[in-house]
């Protein structure tokens, strides 16, 4: 249970929290978190304001339900067929690349509601977060390790934990960075489709770890 958020001890009291995740979801796909007033949500769920002040004491205290939302999204991705890689025998470095690269465009282009909002309150209000911020980001950076030993004879780069650090730095900055924000900053003067942007970002990042190291002068 969140901070700000009254314990559900009856079953009409989880209905009602029911309903509000729901309605707060639906809204996030139509404007930011900072738009949504309490009304706004009473409204969307049905429910009169009152109700939603005995669930949650304020609009704050609804920021860990965007990560509850979040966390669950990532767990029903990672363990659907969507979200594992299918490489044929044969298939290397690079082909796998494309493919981790192409999917976390996918999770990310089509849950883009709650990753915004994940995004932007996990670095102004960490507080409300805990600790579920990190493990996701060190869960990337375990997805990221497995990857480079299972490819292992291909990687050059001898420190594997740091190349897990940086591909997992490099996917999550870009492919946020573009899906999330594809009008402002550097991602506006992408002219590429979506296809030829993932597929550039895995060869971006292939080249990362598969250079020879540079050669200390003699």
């Amino acid at each position: 249970m969140s901070q700000g958020e009254k314990p559900a001890r009856q079953s009409r009291s989880r209905q009602t929290r029911d309903k509000l995740v729901t309605a707060l979801e639906h809204l996030l796909r139509q404007r930011s978190f900072e738009e949504i007033s309490i009304a706004d949500l009473a409204a969307e769920a049905g429910l009169s304001v009152g109700t939603v002040y005995r669930r949650f004491e304020n609009r704050d205290a609804l920021i860990p339900v965007i990560f509850e939302l979040y966390a669950a999204r990532v767990s029903e991705f990672a363990a659907s067929p969507s979200g594992q890689l299918a490489l044929e025998p044969d298939a290397g470095l690079r082909t796998a690349l494309r493919q981790m690269v192409a999917q976390g465009w996918a999770f990310l282009t089509a849950e883009a509601h709650l990753v915004r909002a994940a995004h932007l309150h996990a670095r102004l209000r960490p507080d409300l977060v805990g600790e579920e911020w990190e493990a996701f980001l060190e869960m990337a950076v375990e997805s990221s390790s497995a990857l480079i030993e299972h490819f292992s004879g291909e990687v050059s780069i001898t420190d594997r934990r740091q190349a897990a650090q940086i591909v997992t730095y490099l996917l999550n900055t870009s492919l946020i960075e573009k899906a999330l924000y594809p009008q402002d900053g550097p991602a506006f003067a992408l002219t590429m489709s979506d296809a030829e942007f993932t597929a550039a970002m895995a060869d971006a990042i292939y080249g990362y770890l598969t250079v020879p190291p540079l050669q200390a002068p003699a």
